[in-house]
């Protein structure tokens, strides 16, 4: 038999989740995703309620249990209120899934702060001449007595500007496309790596940036997994991450309709709301449906990698339609309320520009296209 509720406790987070998105994200949102500050004191108290530890050892501060689910339903709660603070917990769970493959050390030195809310890593994948196509990374890693020579570029990096620490994906020189690469912890500030901003139209607090490494050592311990097998360990990571992204997105398109619905009840033209005609009505009722169908092929991909079972496909789909249907649906919000929704006084227009990078960030809906249709030429045939 089907089932498609959450469990109890499930339930019971996404409640607890949505009283504090209630109250300490949304009425804010406007005026933080305005600025480039980072919000940390938000997200410490996230990580006071436990969202940014799902499924990490208990020793630094997580759950203990790996629940993909869960980590759905607070990415997706918390987008209710600030669809910028909602990436924490995705940016986290990439991050630490990645560094529970380190060392002792590093687990030890970045995993309960992180869990905590008290400091962030960046990922360091995309580059200049590499954006979609990660494999053709050209950053370098040279090997030394005691370590690796860092060389190279990385740009359009996430927290680049607020991080602590950032994990770097760089190749044994002479390798090619995914063969050769490893995964390295490099702590911002060191000697030869610099920052620079890249000031975005939308998720200004996220610290949008270029991180360039000239001659950077990093010392044995701070190799994340196996060296030369990096890329393909954080592909892995990034089927659970595009799932989440689409509930991100989705959960920020559900707040915006619930507000044009309200306004839709309140405004009236020639003596009745403006609810009653079908020009504004029936744009809620059909994006409504599409968010409906969006969020289920999400959490579908995401219960079937708590199941271990395979959801590469699953996770494309949701990173390249559900972003599509979250615009879609908050810039009918935006027409529902006229010129109030264009105005930089509401949160609608804000909504929009955030929501619009995911159209393009960790993988255009051209690759994940690419996914699902090689997935299913290889079948060759439908799945009864």
């Amino acid at each position: 038999m089907l089932d498609f509720s959450f469990s109890e406790d499930q339930e019971s987070f996404r409640k607890t989740i949505a009283d504090f998105t209630t109250r300490e994200l949304l009425p804010g949102y406007t005026a933080r995703s305005a600025s480039t500050e980072f919000p940390f004191a938000l997200l410490k108290k996230i990580g006071d309620l436990g969202v940014l530890g799902i499924g990490f050892p208990e020793k630094f501060g997580g759950t203990g249990e790996d629940d993909p689910v869960l980590l759905g339903i607070a990415s997706e709660t918390l987008a209710y209120g600030d669809v910028n603070l909602a990436s924490a917990p995705i940016q986290v769970g990439l991050v630490g899934a990645q560094l529970l493959e380190g060392s002792d050390l590093v687990q030890e030195r970045y995993l309960p702060t992180v869990i905590a809310g008290e400091e962030n890593l960046a990922i360091a994948l995309t580059e200049p001449g590499s954006g979609s196509d990660a494999s053709a990374l050209r950053t370098t890693a040279r090997r030394v007595p005691g370590g690796w020579i860092l060389n190279g570029e990385k740009t359009a990096i996430s927290w680049a500007m607020t991080a602590s620490a950032a994990l770097v994906y760089a190749r044994e020189e002479g390798s090619s496309r995914a063969n050769g690469v490893s995964c390295f912890v490099v702590d911002i500030p060191s000697d030869g790596v610099s920052i620079s901003h890249m000031l975005g139209m939308g998720c200004l607090p996220l610290g949008w940036g270029s991180i360039h490494l000239d001659d950077v050592f990093v010392p044995e311990t701070h190799l994340v997994g196996e060296e030369g097998r990096g890329f393909s360990g954080a592909m892995n990571k990034f089927d659970f991450s595009r799932a989440a992204i689409g509930l991100m997105c989705l959960g920020a398109a559900e707040q915006s309709l619930a507000e044009a619905a309200v306004y839709a009840t309140q405004r009236e033209t020639f003596g009745q709301p403006i609810s009653q005609y079908q020009g504004v009505s029936f744009p809620l009722a059909e994006h409504a449906t599409y968010i409906e169908g969006a969020r289920w092929v999400c959490y579908r991909a995401l219960w079937l990698r708590q199941e271990n079972m395979p959801h590469t496909s699953l996770a494309s789909m949701s990173k390249w339609w559900a972003p599509v249907v979250a615009k879609d649906a908050i810039e009918a919000a935006m027409k529902i309320h006229g010129n109030l929704g264009y105005s930089a006084e509401f949160p609608l227009q804000q909504r929009f520009r955030d929501v619009l990078a995911y159209l393009v960030a960790d993988g255009t809906a051209e690759i994940q296209k690419g996914i699902i249709s090689r997935e299913i030429l290889a079948r060759g045939t439908v799945s009864l």
